[in-house]
């Protein structure tokens, strides 16, 4: 593969102190200079990054006037050049796409109707009250049309101006990618683990990607998305517990008394209890190498045993981070 990064940074981790009710505390930025594709020789594209500190933007293609971007729920992105169909993974790598393929459907997401947009907010409602806001300056609109989630129920959208936003589910910004410049063409996707694919004729494409070392998973040749991403604590892997059950078409049971999940999938009947070093296989009693953790206020459950317990093959390829597992 053949890519080429960002040309220029000109300025690195730059605290910002904003009004909370639009930004982050604390947030740092990058001031980023790129090249246009259409105009090499002109000035610069000055552009701001907010949340430099957990997101960055390790790559850029040069491809002319790209159109028409979208995202599959495989995590790809597809999009339209010199009037050709081109495709992009979220490490950058191009991937052809043959004449005549049927493409596959992009990823659609529903807007949750507790969401409530105006000309220059979103606000989150429970019970017709008013859980969170977050707020732009009133020169600046968002963009409703653009409105994006991805399975952690992040949010994403443009502004009239072009900037892109990714807010978490408590509505604080994450990131905001700002041209300093008027693109009406600059455009963004999101796939469902959060890869954000931004195109335009001057830049081409980029992805911006959260700075983030929990694996991928893939179960039986597809990968899923977890609202809690897997995690690596102490050389082991954690996942959520329902997600992980539901995934491998368990029934699960969950008692909250003796904080006790049991998950049943054919024959195979696993019990873990929160924090205990012995888990259950078919009644009998197993030694756990990472017993179940609470983790970010959910239980995770270590991986491999559960996988393997429920007659699964786990497999880690250290080199890609991914945890394959295969179901039987």
């Amino acid at each position: 593969m053949r890519w080429i990064p960002i040309l220029t940074f000109l300025s690195v981790l730059i605290l910002l102190g904003a009004d909370s009710t639009a930004e982050n505390q604390d947030q740092e930025i990058e001031l980023l200079q790129f090249h246009s594709q259409i105009a090499p020789n002109a000035e610069p594209i000055n552009a701001i990054f907010h949340g430099a500190d957990q997101f960055d933007i390790p790559w850029r293609l040069h491809d002319a006037d790209p159109q028409k971007l979208f995202v599959t729920n495989e995590g790809t992105a597809y999009y339209q050049s010199n009037n050709q169909w081109k495709s992009i993974l979220p490490n950058g790598e191009r991937v052809p796409v043959k004449p005549n393929t049927k493409l596959p459907d992009p990823l659609t997401t529903q807007i949750s109707p507790d969401l409530k947009v105006t000309e220059n907010s979103l606000s989150l409602f429970k019970d017709q009250k008013s859980i969170w806001t977050y707020a732009l300056p009133a020169s600046i609109q968002i963009r409703p049309s653009t409105l994006q989630f991805d399975a952690a129920e992040h949010i994403y959208f443009h502004d009239n101006s072009g900037g892109w936003y990714s807010l978490d589910n408590d509505g604080n910004l994450r990131y905001k990618l700002m041209l300093q410049m008027e693109d009406p063409q600059f455009a963004c996707a999101v796939s469902p683990a959060g890869d954000a694919f931004c195109a335009s004729p001057h830049i081409g494409i980029l992805g911006i990607h959260n700075k983030t070392n929990a694996p991928r998973l893939i179960i039986d040749g597809k990968e899923r998305f977890f609202t809690q991403q897997p995690q690596i604590i102490d050389g082991f892997t954690f996942v959520p517990m329902r997600s992980i059950f539901e995934a491998l078409q368990s029934k699960v049971d969950w008692n909250a008394e003796t904080q006790t999940v049991t998950a049943t999938k054919g024959k195979q009947t696993v019990k873990l209890t929160l924090h205990s070093e012995t888990a259950q296989l078919n009644g009998k009693n197993i030694q756990l190498d990472a017993m179940p953790i609470l983790f970010q206020d959910r239980t995770f459950v270590p991986l491999r045993f559960v996988g393997e317990a429920l007659g699964a093959t786990v497999i880690w390829e250290d080199a890609t981070r991914t945890i394959q597992i295969i179901s039987k």
